[in-house]
């Protein structure tokens, strides 16, 4: 059922996206007029090290169970997965991950373990920095004391006696438990924390490339992207979140005199961004993984 309304949901994104090229072209044209390529370039050069980001939170999780894999091939495994995320299943990226890292001897157990931390740890860690982001900059009311309640769940997520208890009673369910320390615990947060706001920054820098959103907030910029792409991955019938992360950033950031709907579409250009640099990134994993192959390597 989840899988036949996925279908439905894309059909009718498709026909959306269609909608808004035909109905909202002018008002989507004078949103780009002016755009600036150099920043979009280097939004894609930055959206490139997320990728390094989010192969050292895989390994930080890894060897927290116990399982050091190098650095070098759990990027290697990260970038070959790109092309899988864009399989409307929802666990494909994962799925094909734990199957490249399968390879290196580890067991399928923390590999799962580690899947399911690394969605539940970016939702929670993007919703406190984003909601505290936002609170920060004066877009939410009360910002203050929006920020101080994200930063105590933060704090809260960060002790080994609360969420780590929590984590390893959900493991628990599934046969598996692990101790979780302060040097373990803190160091995954660090990462994610650091994976959050590497990817805040980098949309930042996607949407300085256009002049009509010079007078938003960088910091409100990277809480309503923090947020929002929280809620893209919590809505199951959207793969990678798509159309759901930008209505939501469009119903967060505002820009005068423009509708929500072409700011969603400006937004959902970054999509593009990102999906020029999983070609490439996936392009160049397999050619050097082809050669380390005949070396032996692997």
């Amino acid at each position: 059922m989840l899988r036949a309304t996925r279908r439905i949901y894309l059909i009718a994104l498709a026909g959306l996206i269609v909608w808004l090229l035909v109905t909202q072209h002018q008002e989507i044209a004078d949103l780009l007029e002016g755009a600036r390529p150099a920043l979009i370039a280097a939004a894609f050069a930055s959206s490139c090290v997320l990728i390094l980001w989010n192969s050292a939170l895989w390994r930080c999780m890894l060897m927290m169970l116990g399982h050091d894999v190098t650095l070098s091939r759990t990027l290697l495994a990260t970038a070959r997965s790109l092309p899988a995320r864009y399989v409307p299943l929802g666990v494909s990226y994962a799925a094909a991950r734990m199957a490249l890292l399968r390879a290196a001897d580890v067991p399928l157990t923390p590999l799962a373990i580690t899947a399911g931390l690394e969605l539940g740890l970016s939702v929670s860690v993007a919703l406190a920095v984003g909601v505290g982001l936002l609170g920060a900059s004066g877009a939410l009311a009360g910002g203050a004391a929006w920020t101080i309640a994200a930063l105590v769940i933060a704090v809260m997520a960060m002790l080994p006696a609360l969420g780590g208890q929590v984590v390893n009673r959900l493991l628990a369910r599934r046969g598996a438990r692990f101790a979780v320390d302060w040097g373990d615990y803190l160091r995954v947060l660090g990462v994610s924390i650091g994976y959050w706001i590497w990817a805040g920054l980098t949309f930042v820098l996607y949407l300085r490339a256009f002049p009509e959103a010079d007078l938003l907030p960088a910091v409100e910029i990277a809480g309503a992207f923090m947020v929002s792409w929280a809620l893209g991955f919590l809505t199951l019938i959207a793969p990678q979140g798509f159309g759901v992360a930008e209505l939501s950033l469009a119903a967060i950031l505002a820009v005068e005199g423009h509708s929500g709907v072409a700011l969603a579409a400006i937004f959902a250009g970054y999509r593009v961004v990102l999906i020029a640099r999983d070609i490439v990134a996936a392009g160049t994993a397999e050619i050097i993984s082809t050669r380390l192959t005949r070396r032996g390597s692997l």
